[in-house]
């Protein structure tokens, strides 16, 4: 099953938080081989964080994750057009293009930390630290 993998979720692989092991838990079985996709938008919001020293110095963490979640599922206009409608007041615009980027592409589940994703129509989040449904998406379970 294909899932997208939101920022929040390589960002916590790298950093010191109670979601580091359950994340890079979830990028390693992406590296083995499950669906999981992201955009260059979800990459971008790494990306500044890192270029930014926000992620304790380290360096690398994007182009990392952009090799292994290649390729990237596109930031269409459809995609950018059903952003524009999403009803979710708790998810800010970088979030709202997730979705939208999501519904364009089929893609029901999105894994992140993020609880505004809750009640958006038309798209199931599931968190990282949930394992039993990690496993369930990653077909280990």
């Amino acid at each position: 099953m294909t899932f997208f993998v939101d920022a929040n979720v390589i960002v916590y692989s790298v950093t010191d938080c109670v979601q580091q092991e359950a994340c890079a838990r979830l990028l390693e079985a992406i590296a083995k081989g499950a669906d999981g996709r992201t955009s260059a938008s979800a990459l971008e919001e790494v990306w500044h964080l890192e270029r930014n020293g926000r992620l304790g110095g380290q360096t690398g963490v994007a182009e990392g994750a952009h090799r292994m979640l290649t390729p990237l599922v596109p930031v269409t206009d459809e995609a950018f057009a059903l952003a524009l409608t999403v009803e979710a007041p708790r998810l800010g615009a970088s979030d709202r293009i997730h979705v939208g980027t999501c519904l364009a592409h089929g893609i029901g589940t999105i894994v992140t930390a993020d609880k505004g994703f809750d009640h958006v129509r038309g798209l199931r989040r599931v968190d990282p630290g949930n394992a039993r449904a990690i496993r369930r998406l990653v077909g280990s379970g």
